[in-house]
């Protein structure tokens, strides 16, 4: 399963951006820890919709769950609807956050 988390930076080590829409750079890990970090194409676009644009494109990458802070209401049901799980975290490095997730630590508010 391919686990995303919002980032700072371009590693496992990175620590995790609180903003969903304007994150630096999401991290992807599949089951064996082998991760690619993308750049945000939404990360600066003021408009509504960037938040929107990014949720779709994660679901189009195929990204079963999400590890994010601050989202909002209409990416969170994008998301959701399609069957991405979304949970929240207020700090943590990536790879740390993907370990607690995939244990159970990390829950979906």
């Amino acid at each position: 399963m391919k686990v995303a988390v919002t980032a700072k930076g371009a590693g496992l080590g990175a620590w995790i951006d609180d903003d969903f829409v304007h994150c630096k750079q999401i991290v992807v890990v599949d089951e064996n820890n082998r991760f690619e970090a993308w750049s945000n194409p939404f990360k600066d676009d003021p408009s509504h919709e960037a938040a929107i644009q990014l949720a779709k494109w994660i679901v189009d990458e195929g990204i079963k769950l999400l590890i994010t802070n601050e989202i909002s209401p209409q990416s969170r049901e994008v998301l959701e609807n399609a069957d991405v799980v979304v949970y929240q975290a207020k700090e943590g490095a990536v790879l740390t956050l993907v370990e607690k997730a995939r244990n159970g630590m990390v829950k979906n508010e």
